[in-house]
């Protein structure tokens, strides 16, 4: 018993000693790698710092090379608690209004000669990104949130694209606690550019002349051929930049009657009136027969017993006298296009105005745009609980009653006509791809040639209100032919609204116009004239030179 006692006290220390050693490898294996990302992540936060930084926010161009939107870094200062002793050092660097701004809120943005004297001084200095945009692009550009990411408009659309890429970078410091070492795991990357189809100075020059005007209204000029938007308007609009707005004046503006957050290219519909008239007269020429009206002024409609059952006015209540197909288009003989509607039918006006994208979104990569109403029988009964009535149809005939429209649409109907029936989707970004396609209902060469010499008429044959052209005294002398439509278009509430749309050149289009003024009376004597205006300002500024323009 003492031998065997003796001989396990002799192995007892290289029992432990052995004990000892594997619990020490338990130890070193848990540590190291059974627990390695858990430590891993104890031991930098202990000994390191981790940085996270976003690139800047890409930059929004317009087709003539200005920023419309960008971004910069810019140093602020940041004080968690101000105390007098802050006031007494800071107010010899900061204005008055920095100082207020840094009490209030624990934060102010410096410039960077302030930001090297405080940081020196021991004051935390840092940088934000901070968005800049022109507050009359708003509809178009939009703005961002505090976050950064885009809020309204191509900001919104494309904020993956236009967003900056995060950096990650470490700082390991000393066991004394100094920071010593950086280590960058990953660079920040600044989104991507953008350049947009958007010519800035004819942009501006439309909203400045629309300004003078001072009255609710949208301009949009277009590329038929590829749905380039080279200006998109609509007054009013923000007269500040929105991406560092305060909530007191994004208040102003929401609760501003004139809503000038409204974009009203997209967002508005309006009875398009005699401008609709083209797709009237397409269904005549494709499913009746165009025939010669006597025009007096007045349409008598009446029943299948003969008696007059409704009486509906022309414009010009002296009568246009005579009047054929290109006539009607010319003068906007609303008794001419009566006696056409009921002729076609609302079923062939419908599937027309269908196959011109009327009722319908345009698509163009922007939010808020809306579709409008493109009435039928089964619309009114089910909204109105009425059935159809022939009036509806004669009324539809002109552009009127139920009918309504975006002015983009509007757009698109013409910029589809100047290209003889291929439909082009309407786009802001130039690198964004075109998408086109043909009307679904076959229309020959002869038609196309009728619509567009009528809208030639519009602009060129002078004379009084019986004979000439609804827009020929305002395109008096314009040296290039311009096919378009003018339009006043009753309303339940005020004034008429008061449109103008139209190609140039018209045998060859490279441009589309359009404007809409908002209870502006009369199209011919008020929208047609600044039309004028603007094809002067785009002939002037060579937008034309082209020997195709000619």
């Amino acid at each position: 018993m003492s031998l065997r006692n003796s001989s396990l006290r002799r192995y007892m220390p290289f029992i432990i000693f052995f004990l000892m050693f594997c619990y020490v490898i338990y130890g070193l294996v848990k540590v190291q790698i059974l627990e390695q990302i858990e430590n891993r992540k104890i031991l930098i936060d202990l000994i390191g710092k981790s940085n996270y930084v976003r690139g800047l926010r890409g930059t929004i161009y317009s087709s003539d090379g200005v920023k419309l939107a960008w971004s910069e870094k810019v140093p602020i200062v940041t004080l968690n608690n101000y105390s007098e002793k802050d006031e007494e050092t800071l107010k010899k660097y900061l204005s008055v209004d920095q100082l207020a701004i840094l009490k209030n809120t624990g934060k102010a943005e410096i410039d960077w000669e302030q930001a090297f004297l405080l940081k020196s001084m021991g004051y935390k200095v840092s940088t934000v990104e901070k968005r800049h945009s022109h507050g009359f692009l708003y509809h178009l550009i939009g703005s961002v949130n505090v976050d950064g990411d885009g809020m309204a408009g191509i900001e919104y659309t494309y904020n993956e694209v236009l967003k900056g890429k995060i950096g990650v970078s470490y700082s390991i410091k000393t066991p004394g606690g100094r920071f010593e070492q950086g280590i960058i795991e990953s660079e920040a990357e600044n989104g991507m550019d953008l350049q947009t189809s958007i010519n800035f100075k004819l942009q501006k020059f439309i909203y400045d002349m629309l300004t003078e005007m001072d009255t609710p209204s949208v301009v949009i000029v277009s590329k038929p051929k590829t749905g380039e938007i080279v200006a998109m308007v609509s007054y009013p609009a923000p007269d500040v930049d929105l991406n560092n707005l305060d909530s007191l004046t994004w208040q102003r503006f929401v609760n501003d009657p004139m809503k000038p957050l409204l974009n009203r290219a997209i967002s508005s519909t309006y009875p398009p009136g005699s401008t609709f008239k083209v797709i009237t007269a397409l269904a005549q020429l494709l499913y009746s027969q165009p025939n010669v009206v006597n025009c007096g002024g007045i349409f008598y409609y009446r029943d299948s017993k003969g008696r007059v059952t409704g009486k509906y006015k022309d414009w010009l209540l002296s009568g246009h006298g005579t009047v054929d197909i290109k006539k009607a288009i010319r003068v906007s003989c609303n008794v001419y296009f009566y006696n056409a509607a009921l002729d076609v039918g609302i079923e062939n006006l419908i599937k027309v105005s269908k196959s011109f994208g009327i009722g319908e979104k345009t698509g163009l990569n922007i939010p808020g745009e809306v579709k409008g109403i493109l009435p039928a029988p089964e619309w009114k009964y089910n909204n109105l609980k009425e059935k159809w009535y022939p009036g509806d149809t004669i009324l539809f005939g002109i552009g009127q009653g139920f009918l309504s429209v975006t002015p983009l649409q509007m757009v698109n109907l013409y910029n589809t006509i100047a290209n003889r029936g291929v439909i082009v989707k309407p786009k802001l970004v130039v690198n964004e791809e075109n998408a086109e396609k043909k009307v679904d209902i076959e229309i020959p060469d002869s038609y196309w040639d009728t619509i567009i010499e009528g809208l030639e008429q519009v602009t060129t044959v002078q004379g009084d209100a019986s004979y000439g052209g609804t827009a020929a005294k305002p395109f008096k002398g314009f040296p290039i032919t311009v096919a378009g439509k003018t339009g006043t278009a009753q309303t339940h509430d005020g004034e008429p609204h008061a449109w103008f749309v139209g190609f140039a050149p018209s045998k060859n289009p490279m441009y589309t116009v359009l404007v809409l003024i908002e209870h502006g009376q009369s199209g011919g004597h008020n929208a047609a004239p600044v039309a004028r205006k603007i094809f002067d300002y785009m002939y002037q500024n060579g937008f034309f030179n082209d020997k195709s323009s000619k």
